[in-house]
């Protein structure tokens, strides 16, 4: 922290992450832990896509009470070499004149190509120094952190005898600048994970425990006595709950040509705000479509879509907080479809459903439905359908019907189906009978003619029943 907050002064630029500009990268052509008793020439390699404006080198100690700066602008001895990636690169060198009997130092190269900057350091072990060397590689300051967090980094003791424990802990935070301000206990605190490390180290760090906010990270290399102590801290921004979602909507509407919105914009992220949450709606209809998304939109806190089509819907709302933390919700509504009406008329005489036409005396007779009905959305997307005996023949509102040579029968049943965009439909059916056709009898006359037979017959068979009766003779007991 000290180093970067060090070189933070000296630049006047702010170290800028890779998300802007490919970063320069920064090597060592000496390892971590490089030991060192006189002065020394110290060389590397930049590897950028343009000539860095201005290359920096420093070295502070660790405890922060001496810091050295020599020639610390190294931007002349930059050679172009040969690169095997693509990218220019450059070798560099520093000059580096030993003045103190012991120390275990942090010697850090800057690169700074226009408004961005980028930073590696290595630990140098000078003289007789007990203190150990101890690097945090990830996370770096201001890193969104969720559940748990991987901390790599280097650590080494130059004497044999030191304890190799290093501890991880942190300390909250009410900010950016109060991270990291003042050095953390690890006696005092608890401690989230405890390694034993010399050289290369990663930790896997669960802090599913800590609440939103900002936080200290620690690493330190424990001893009771200082002698080998050492500890190095990075501000975090630890981001475990997830944002809070609110849509507000009505879940039934009647299909019209409006629009229906719903609104999130009561959202929120109860720490970190509603400030750069990500919004992405994904719109689905289960009843005709299934599961596949009909509409997917990035952004906004509102979602709008036309009321014109009528079904069951649902609505996904995924919500992104600045830290990358998302929340899901379903809400599910339904767009009412108004079921057309069918209306129709041949030449004339209005179709009522479930009647008999006797058509008139003519070889072709005009099929209308342009009176059939729906909601103003769907009126100028009807479709008319026109079926004989249940088989479709025609399509469209206004056609022409003859009595085709297939319909043997003197009779026949005529059918409109009026259906609108969402594939609704309603329909009236009527008996049509050809003018050349010999109308049977009524079954109510035919009901009252037997009767009326039956009826007579009855009379005449009592009429003879009597008549016959005179030519029986009576009997007569006396004989």
């Amino acid at each position: 922290m000290t180093i970067a907050f060090l070189l933070s002064i000296i630049v006047s630029l702010p170290s800028t992450s890779a998300e802007t500009k490919d970063p320069a990268i920064i090597g060592f052509d000496f390892e971590n832990g490089l030991s060192i008793n006189e002065s020394i020439s110290l060389s590397g390699s930049i590897e950028s896509d343009t000539f860095p404006d201005s290359v920096i080198w420093s070295i502070e100690s660790d405890p922060s009470t001496m810091v050295q700066l020599y020639d610390n602008q190294i931007n002349d001895s930059l050679q172009e070499t040969q690169s095997q990636s693509g990218r220019m690169t450059w070798s560099w060198q520093a000059n580096l004149e030993v003045e103190w009997s012991h120390c275990t130092c942090y010697f850090t190269i800057t690169v700074i190509i226009g408004e961005y900057s980028w930073s590696e350091t290595r630990v140098l072990f000078i003289g007789d120094t007990l203190r150990s060397g101890l690097l945090i590689d990830s996370p770096v300051d201001g890193d969104w952190t969720h559940e748990s967090i991987v901390v790599t980094g280097w650590s080494s003791h130059p004497t044999v005898w030191a304890d190799s424990e290093t501890r991880f802990f942190t300390y909250p935070a009410t900010n950016s600048v109060q991270s990291c301000s003042e050095e953390g206990d690890s006696d005092m605190t608890q401690l989230l994970s405890v390694i034993s490390s010399e050289g290369d180290y990663s930790s896997t760090i669960n802090i599913s425990a800590l609440e939103d906010g900002w936080y200290s990270l620690y690493v330190e290399n424990y001893d009771p006595s200082r002698v080998a102590f050492a500890q190095q801290c990075v501000g975090i921004r630890v981001n475990n709950a997830p944002p809070e979602i609110v849509i507000n909507g009505e879940p039934y509407h009647i299909e019209s040509l409006g629009e229906i919105t719903f609104d999130a914009s009561a959202s929120d992220d109860l720490y970190w705000g509603r400030e750069e949450m990500e919004y992405m709606w994904v719109l689905r209809k289960p009843s005709h479509n299934g599961q596949t998304p009909i509409d997917i939109e990035f952004g906004g806190s509102t979602y709008s879509l036309s009321a014109n089509s009528g079904g069951d819907y649902s609505l996904t709302l995924r919500l992104t907080d600045s830290g990358g933390v998302s929340s899901t919700s379903i809400f599910q509504f339904v767009i009412e479809n108004q079921k057309p009406n069918a209306a129709g008329s041949i030449s004339g005489i209005p179709i009522i459903d479930g009647d008999t036409i006797r058509l008139s005396d003519s070889d072709e007779w005009e099929l209308d439905a342009s009176d059939s009905s729906d909601s103003e959305n769907d009126i100028s997307s009807l479709r008319c359908i026109w079926k004989i005996d249940y088989e479709p023949i025609f399509e469209g509102c206004q056609r022409s019907l003859t009595w085709a040579s297939e319909i043997e029968s003197d009779s026949c049943i005529l059918t409109l189906e009026v259906i609108d965009n969402d594939e609704t439909f309603s329909s009236i059916s009527v008996i049509l009978i050809h003018p050349d056709s010999t109308e049977p009898l009524p079954y109510s006359l035919i009901v009252l003619l037997v009767s009326a037979l039956f009826l007579i017959s009855a009379i005449f068979l009592r009429y003879r029943s009597s008549d016959d009766s005179t030519g029986i003779p009576s009997w007569d007991s006396d004989k």
